[in-house]
């Protein structure tokens, strides 16, 4: 049976030695169960609301939002009904209104979001999405359809997010943005929050030429408890993947990518069999970037927490990755193994002479880039814009020395990891 990270945050402590370890077989795709059964502005004055009415083609530049100098500040209301209906069904989209720096959206779905370990009840500081057209078809704001809010209950430093995506931005991987809001709900302060920009056709149209793609999402499908399905190719577990844009096509992209990975897994031409369906440049960047950052949440560690996109022109898939909680973490933090990974694309691709060589050459040119972005005095202007909400937040679950102590964590890591990642691929 295949532990997911529930199991792992109970404190099995692995190690790792870099990939001169030899472990496992690299002919078949491990038999695994991926079923874990349940045990137990830009100005100071902002713009207005922009809606289908007003700027058809949605082409507005809301760089603003995500900007790393800047708290905005976040107002929800939600009717005595909507309140009730998501203290019972937290996953359901219910009526509310929003005011961004002080721009009201009179009507737009509210749910909380999270599940294992980040799920928190309105009571306490939950995470959040705002659906701007939910209930008004094509009501936008500056372009978005919809926006991300996390508590940071997770991440007491309130920055691995933002850093994580800088780095992704950085290296040329495709992701998404963050900034910051202080949210109020029914007038009520719930703090800091981090905005994180959503996966879905927006995001797409600012990355990719062609963003009429088919995405997927590859978190795990939960079933409640700790009962949950971690999703992987050539597992068997392909039509768990959820369409979230594009054409439904019966799944039939990604089972090309399962299909061909169980023929070519072990054999001499793997990686260039697996470059027929798969973009081996934005693929090897993307894990460098997760081993960058300490991703023991995404695709290679936990075969969690990514989506998938096809690019039609190409037809290739991508990885995008996605929620960057649980980083800035060696991988003996949660019993694994970066020189053993569990992503089924990561482990054959460690077993495939071409396609480790293409690995390294990814994680140095990933190293460079990130030195380049100046990630160091980013990361300290973003620390000291924050200080004061994240002190004065009324709903943080951690005690501000343990704030303090894992920003000084994340400062440090910056400092020396890409030295370590060198090293550890003999770089």
């Amino acid at each position: 049976m295949q532990v997911g990270w529930i199991g792992l945050l109970l404190g099995v402590i692995g190690g790792c030695d870099g990939f001169a370890s030899t472990a496992g077989d690299s002919s078949t795709i491990p038999a695994t169960d991926s079923t874990v059964e349940d045990s137990g502005p830009p100005d100071s004055d902002p713009a207005p609301l922009v809606t289908e009415e007003t700027v058809p083609d949605q082409d507005l530049d809301d760089g603003w939002i995500f900007a790393e100098d800047v708290i905005h500040d976040i107002e929800i209301t939600l009717p005595q009904a909507s309140w009730d209906a998501l203290n019972v069904d937290p996953y359901v989209y219910v009526e509310g209104s929003v005011s961004f720096d002080g721009e009201p959206i009179e009507l737009v779905g509210v749910r909380l979001r999270g599940k294992i370990g980040s799920f928190r009840p309105l009571s306490g500081k939950p995470k959040l999405k705002i659906d701007f057209n939910q209930f008004v078809e094509d009501q936008r704001f500056w372009g978005l359809e919809t926006l991300t809010l996390n508590s940071s209950v997770v991440d007491c430093a309130y920055l691995k997010e933002p850093v994580g995506y800088a780095v992704a931005a950085a290296a040329g991987v495709p992701a998404s943005r963050a900034g910051w809001a202080n949210v109020s709900i029914n007038g009520s302060p719930y703090g800091l929050y981090v905005l994180i920009e959503t996966p879905d056709d927006r995001l797409l149209k600012r990355l990719y030429e062609d963003p009429t793609g088919n995405l997927y999402d590859g978190k795990y499908v939960w079933y409640g408890g700790y009962s949950y399905t971690l999703l992987d190719f050539a597992q068997g577990v392909d039509e768990l993947y959820q369409l979230e844009e594009g054409t439904d096509v019966g799944w039939a992209d990604i089972k090309a990518v399962s299909d061909t990975l169980s023929s070519a897994w072990g054999q001499a031409t793997y990686f260039e069999e697996m470059g027929e369906v798969l973009s081996w440049d934005e693929f090897l960047r993307e894990l460098a970037v997760e081993q960058w950052i300490g991703q023991n949440d995404g695709y290679c560690l936990n075969t969690n927490n990514y989506r998938v996109y096809f690019e039609p022109t190409s037809g290739l898939a991508e990885i995008i990755p996605w929620d960057f909680d649980y980083t800035f973490l060696y991988d003996y933090q949660w019993g694994m193994d970066w020189a053993n990974p569990r992503g089924n694309l990561c482990y054959a691709c460690r077993y495939d002479d071409t396609c480790r060589a293409a690995w390294q050459a990814a994680v140095d040119e990933v190293t460079t880039a990130v030195e380049n972005a100046l990630l160091r005095p980013r990361f300290a202007a973003m620390r000291e814009l924050i200080e004061t909400p994240a002190s004065e937040d009324p709903r943080r679950e951690c005690g501000w020395s343990s704030v303090v102590a894992e920003q000084d964590r994340v400062a440090a890591w910056i400092n020396t990891r890409s030295e370590e990642l060198r090293s550890w691929w003999g770089l």
